[in-house]
């Protein structure tokens, strides 16, 4: 029997419902996005020691968005993903937790793994690619 790290629970505690509430919002069914978030929490959970060599939240993320597109192209009724489909990544994924989730900068940010300016940047992005301002020069 392992006995679970202090901090992972509380990290776990502290982005749970935003991972669900993500996953949910790009795959459209509560229960893979449930499997999806699980999934990459017991990953995290056993990477621990190599998540906090760096950012535990960049780490999970990254695993987390890996999962959901995974999840998405085996998954024949997920819902259209306009945003992830029209722009770049990490844009997309600030606009959906800052503008669909209603998450602060500050708190999409920690969820993230990355600094406030840089979600900034990104939600930036994201308005210049929906509306016909981004660099490739179309919509």
């Amino acid at each position: 029997m392992s006995i679970t790290p202090v901090g992972y629970t509380a990290f776990v505690e502290l982005h749970h419902l935003y991972y669900e509430l993500y996953a949910f919002a790009r795959l459209g069914d509560v229960g893979l996005a449930e499997q999806v978030v699980e999934l990459v929490l017991r990953q995290t959970e056993a990477d621990w020691a190599w998540a906090l060599r760096d950012d535990p939240a960049a780490f999970t993320w990254q695993a987390l968005c890996e999962a959901v597109t995974v999840a998405r192209k085996n998954a024949p009724t997920s819902p259209p993903d306009g945003l992830h489909r029209s722009m770049p990544e990490r844009a997309a994924d600030a606009a959906l937790l800052h503008e669909s989730l209603g998450l602060e900068l500050a708190a999409a940010a920690a969820l993230m793994g990355l600094e406030e300016p840089a979600v900034h940047a990104q939600l930036k992005a994201a308005h210049r690619w929906r509306f016909g301002n981004h660099p490739t020069g179309g919509s």
